[in-house]
């Protein structure tokens, strides 16, 4: 899809005119082309009025999710409300002998006037195989989002120093406005910035906030260059386009002035697909899992080895639980394998 030159100017002369008649803005897309996809949708969440019962409504969600996921999904209800809907549904996948949750249906409650809300967390945006079928969802139920984050994966080459500095030199005006700024780092005694950096421009109270952090040292490498800058769109005073998922780079650099630079700068030197960054991020948490495991438990496996007289296949069968580690679900559901759901947890 590209629309971003006349296209892009048009919805940006649109939203600076709503915004002066007092209605919602609409976000604003870049003024290049940037129809080559660099930028992902991490995080999707949208309202609609259903206009059916909610247990059609159900079933009508599942048919749609068919088409977004290539693997099945099983509904389980969750113990508590969200976000003002009295009642919640888990959207599950099967992988790796384990239901992982991928997104949530929320329904009911006096404060939500009567809609229903699918929020697709980051897990269930790396699941997505065909997001021209989210698109059309979003437009067949007239849904209104209110949220979306796109993010930018640098692997190397860029610090979060740089972009620091571009803020203060003021390149990250918006609207005539220098957005406040926020900063935390996570570390220890020798190394303060061993866990990660983390700088917020702006905030999300307010409708659009930009967080660049230092994914891969969150992560657990603490040698990564992996940076990630990340926009978190909300929908106060604005209305947030539905092809935003279709197209997110342009989204991301109409976001500020430093981003348009930006993605015009790196257009061919960065990873573009969801599940290349999951496999980054799976190789660094496993690297990570492997150290905690030797360093707990290294001694006792080598111990119990001579107890089964170094029958490793015999350790293996002693000591392995099937399922997903916490930090692994994000890699696991995005590695494109379609696995067999189990049918004891399939909704009649």
């Amino acid at each position: 899809m590209n629309r971003a030159g006349g296209a892009a100017r048009a919805c940006g002369a649109a939203a600076r005119a709503g915004s002066a008649a007092g209605s919602p803005r609409t976000v604003i897309r870049g003024e290049s082309d940037h129809s080559q996809r660099l930028a992902i949708i991490d995080w999707l969440r949208f309202t609609f009025l259903p206009s059916m019962s909610a247990l059609d409504t159900m079933e009508q969600l599942k048919r749609y999710f068919a088409l977004w996921f290539p693997l099945p999904v099983n509904f389980i209800p969750a113990e508590k409300g969200l976000y003002g809907y009295k009642q919640t549904y888990d959207v599950m996948v099967w992988k790796d002998a384990q239901l992982i949750r991928v997104a949530i249906v929320g329904m009911g409650g006096t404060s939500t006037g009567n809609t229903m809300m699918v929020d697709l967390s980051g897990k269930g945006c790396s699941l997505v195989s065909d997001w021209q079928a989210v698109y059309a969802t979003m437009q067949d139920l007239d849904a209104r989002i209110t949220r979306a984050d796109t993010a930018l994966d640098l692997m190397e080459g860029f610090t979060l120093d740089q972009f620091d500095d571009l803020y203060r030199a003021g390149e990250f005006n918006c609207g005539g406005r220098i957005p406040t700024r926020r900063y935390m780092e996570g570390g220890h005694s020798g190394d303060l910035h061993a866990n990660g950096r983390t700088m917020y421009l702006g905030k999300k109270a307010n409708g659009k906030e930009l967080c660049i952090y230092e994914k891969g040292k969150q992560l657990g490498d603490s040698t990564s260059e992996w940076l990630r800058v990340e926009i978190r769109f909300g929908n106060r005073d604005r209305v947030i386009p539905h092809d935003i998922v279709l197209d997110p780079t342009t989204y991301f650099a109409g976001g500020f002035i430093a981003l348009e630079t930006l993605v015009d700068t790196i257009k061919t030197k960065i990873k573009t697909e969801q599940r290349d960054i999951a496999s980054e991020e799976r190789t660094i948490v496993l690297k990570r899992l492997t150290h905690y495991l030797t360093a707990s438990y290294g001694k006792t496996l080598y111990q119990l080895a001579h107890e089964l007289k170094m029958d490793y296949k015999a350790l293996y069968e002693l000591l392995r639980v099937p399922g997903v580690p916490a930090r692994l679900e994000k890699s696991v559901v995005a590695d494109g394998v379609n696995r067999a759901h189990d049918p004891a947890h399939s909704e009649e």
